[in-house]
């Protein structure tokens, strides 16, 4: 019986408390009632489109991880081409830094 006096004070208090603000901010509760549900909607659809995005970011990451794993073998490629081309002109650039040092030097 207790429970059901807090929930019938608590629902009275709450009514009184909107008929006060509604009486103060002088609003029709019609019109209150049609912007409470107009906010309740732009709510929830922008949740919606916070999860929608998510779902989405999720879809990219997902992609970009499986690109990258397929692009490793291209890499790695490109890396033992870079590691062959420094090996050969490794003795040029030794002789023109040498050559660069003796003109410097003078």
């Amino acid at each position: 019986m207790r429970l059901s006096h807090l929930i019938t004070g608590t629902a009275l208090a709450a009514g009184v408390g909107l008929a006060t603000y509604l009486t103060i901010s002088k609003q029709d509760p019609l019109t209150w009632g049609r912007h409470v549900k107009q906010q309740a909607k732009l709510t929830t659809n922008n949740i919606s489109n916070v999860k929608d995005a998510k779902d989405q970011l999720g879809q990219s990451a997902h992609n970009l991880a499986t690109a990258i794993e397929d692009a490793q073998p291209a890499l790695d490629e490109i890396q033992s081409a870079v590691d062959k081309f420094s090996f050969k002109i490794a003795p040029r650039l030794e002789a023109i830094e040498s050559t660069l040092d003796r003109m410097n030097s003078r």
